[in-house]
């Protein structure tokens, strides 16, 4: 009896993915400028496209996707820049990297310093994570994970990403899908 309900659980489990406790409403986001707020948790779910590739780590009422246009005004509060490949694989470079690169047009706003690398976690442990709201976890994997200072990594469906800035953010963030010009994360960040 217990194999057949284990087989029923890890089943039901790899059918439905966990559900993301949200932080915040489930009204409409906002395309202002809400900075995160120090010691609170932010736990998201986020959609990234070809025209809104800027990942910007801020409160939970405001979207987190924002168009290149934005990127000056955004200043430090903008982090990452998604630039799609094919469906299978997307790039997430730091907002420096995508600057230099040229990617946000001709703009010399300075950028906040961040970095990103692959986190060595299962997808269960990530929703465990942030379902718990463990910032101390969540800063030492990003610790880990980051202390190579890459400001780049090459992204696939069910990867998870670590992100440290040098203005205190750490975050980790599940690709969930990628299609030929979008990417959907889940996502957990604090500002410490």
């Amino acid at each position: 009896m217990i194999c057949s309900v284990t087989y029923i659980v890890m089943k039901t489990m790899l059918q439905a993915p966990p559900r993301l406790a949200r932080t915040g409403s489930s009204g409409p986001l906002s395309e202002q400028i809400i900075p995160a707020t120090p010691g609170t948790n932010y736990v998201y779910s986020s959609l990234f496209t070809g025209e809104r590739p800027l990942y910007a780590l801020l409160d939970c009422k405001a979207n987190k996707s924002r168009v290149l246009a934005h990127a000056a005004l955004l200043s430090r509060e903008v982090h990452l820049h998604f630039a799609f490949e094919d469906a299978a694989r997307a790039k997430v470079s730091s907002i420096k990297m995508a600057k230099d690169g040229g990617l946000l047009g001709n703009i010399s706003t300075e950028f906040d310093d961040v970095f990103v690398a692959p986190a060595d976690i299962a997808i269960e442990d990530f929703y465990t994570v942030s379902a718990r709201r463990d910032s101390g976890k969540l800063i030492e994997i990003c610790q880990a994970a980051c202390q190579q200072h890459k400001t780049c990594a090459v992204v696939a469906p069910g990867m998870i990403v670590a992100v440290l800035t040098g203005g205190g953010k750490y975050g980790l963030f599940l690709v969930k899908g990628l299609a030929s010009m979008s990417a959907s994360i889940d996502a957990y960040h604090i500002l410490a």
